[in-house]
């Protein structure tokens, strides 16, 4: 499999699949596909996890496109997320918001982190990748790839970060209440070790389960 995304703004995803090869990809995001191919739903709602994570804006079900001949095949997101890519490796998982899935490869599966209830309000749903391949997210504004390599916290925004590898230790800095009022700014991650981490420069106001609890509030709110 080969795969292109265009220039941004307004990227769209352009793969290029062998006879046999499979894309497990967002519902609604075909915008066209120059081959023949088969067409199957990929069902991930066998347990409450999944309840949970659909709360937090994962998908149910996928569509998986397969290549009946060599073909190129062309999806975009259904709002106005970029879309960027993560070359995942099995040793490495990286996590990421649930709503922000748009495509992967075969092999590479995703499932809810395990989490108590007091680290879920602090750090927000997260998804978790489980073997190696190609994983297609969606970010607000530019997409930024980081490579962190230092014990010195790295304080980042709670809707600007998206994604992380499982190596690094990623925390909610506690701060009080009248510095985050006073502030005009959310909360904050402390990110410290060797890893990537990949932020968003803005972020789509609606979309749930962005962060620690500020999404969950709106999750189960509706604010």
């Amino acid at each position: 499999m080969n795969y292109t995304i265009s220039d941004y703004p307004g990227t769209y995803l352009t793969i290029e699949l062998r006879k046999d090869e499979k894309i497990i990809v967002e519902k609604g995001t075909l915008i066209y596909c120059d081959g023949e191919y088969t067409f199957a739903k990929k069902i991930e709602a066998k347990s409450y996890k999944s309840v949970i994570a659909k709360m937090s804006g994962k998908s149910f079900s996928y569509n998986v496109y397969g290549a009946k001949e060599p073909l190129k095949i062309v999806f975009s997101a259904k709002d106005t997320a970029e879309i960027f890519s993560v070359e995942v490796d099995a040793d490495v998982p990286v996590f990421f918001e649930p709503c922000l899935h748009f495509a992967r490869t075969e092999g590479l599966e995703v499932s809810l982190v395990n989490k108590d209830w007091k680290s879920t309000l602090s750090d927000g749903l997260k998804l978790k990748t489980a073997g190696a391949g190609t994983l297609f997210l969606k970010g607000y504004g530019r997409v930024i790839e980081l490579d962190i390599d230092s014990e010195k916290a790295m304080f980042v925004d709670e809707n600007a970060l998206i994604a992380f590898e499982e190596r690094l230790d990623v925390r909610m800095v506690s701060r009080g209440v009248k510095d985050i009022l006073t502030s005009g700014e959310g909360f904050l991650f402390a990110v410290r070790g060797k890893g990537r981490i990949w932020l968003q420069t803005r972020e789509k106001m609606d979309f749930a389960g962005s962060g620690g609890i500020g999404g969950i509030v709106d999750t189960v709110f509706g604010g």
